[in-house]
């Protein structure tokens, strides 16, 4: 008995090394009789059948199986977050915090999965916003972080961080990330930001190589919202970036706005998944 019924299968854009993969992984669903919808990503992986847009299935879907790497998963997130659809990551890339079924024994975890037997995580998603004199110009969600930073330049930038319309402080660095805690083991943590578990109600706001020493990340409510105000003479041309995949321009005088999306991505893991396991294996921790 499947708790499922119809599945989309989204990929890394036409990436040939993932193909084996997935013409496993639309055997196995099909044996389930789960229904296969195949994202436009798949490309020509899969000549004979039809491709659809990440909106078709998000409407039409009760699950998404996303094969690759982290990346992908992300940019998958971003698209299905407001549809309430259940994501199995089947780990095909390097790191793989997210993406956490592996093929190399077969693809028992995901059959086990399909049938109901699985771990359900609900991830906070970022909603960003660039406002100029109030009004929206440019948005993005972000499942990982929020960075800002010069464009095309590595250059000190100044800037207030402003959280719940109280100014906190303001801050001359190389830009600033603001991440979810699933965000927290990604460039965060490589800036020296502190893990966060991944249900742990907060978000990190961290500058990059700030010009202070005093400086350190904060952990704030998840419900908070988070405003950075560019005001810096000497820097014309910001730059934000989304999950590393969305870029949106800003200047200065702009107003970026960041606070937790109300929708949350569904992940769906393995029984045997646990957290600190994954840590300990990723980060080679003995």
């Amino acid at each position: 008995m499947t708790t499922f019924t119809r599945a989309g299968l989204i990929v890394k854009f036409n990436d040939e090394s993932v193909a084996n993969t997935l013409n496993d992984v639309i055997a196995c669903l099909e044996s389930l009789d789960v229904e296969v919808m195949l994202d436009e990503s798949i490309g020509q992986l899969v000549a004979e059948k039809p491709k659809v847009p990440t909106s078709e299935i998000a409407e039409n879907c009760d699950l998404a199986v996303v094969i690759g790497g982290d990346g992908t998963l992300l940019s998958a997130a971003r698209s299905l977050v407001d549809h309430n659809v259940p994501i199995v990551g089947i780990n095909r890339g390097r790191l793989g915090f997210l993406v956490d079924v592996s093929p190399a024994n077969g693809l028992d975890q995901l059959t086990q999965i399909v049938k109901g037997q699985h771990i359900e995580e609900q991830r906070a998603l970022l909603q960003t916003r660039v406002l100029r004199d109030g009004d929206c110009i440019a948005s993005s969600y972000a499942f990982n972080d929020t960075v800002m930073r010069v464009k095309d330049l590595l250059q000190i930038m100044d800037f207030d961080i402003i959280i719940d319309d109280v100014l906190v402080t303001h801050q001359r660095a190389d830009g600033i990330i603001v991440a979810t805690p699933s965000g927290s083991t990604a460039y965060s943590l490589s800036n020296g930001g502190p893990i966060v578990g991944p249900t742990i109600d907060a978000l990190v706001v961290q500058p990059i190589c700030a010009h202070t020493l005093t400086s350190r990340p904060l952990m704030v409510d998840a419900n908070s919202t988070i405003r950075v105000h560019l005001w810096d003479d000497d820097v014309t041309h910001a730059q934000v970036v989304c999950d590393g995949q969305i870029y949106m321009d800003a200047m200065l005088g702009d107003m970026i706005e960041i606070k937790r999306n109300p929708n949350r991505v569904r992940l769906l893991h393995p029984e045997s998944y646990d957290y600190h396991r994954i840590l300990r294996e990723k980060l080679n921790w003995g």
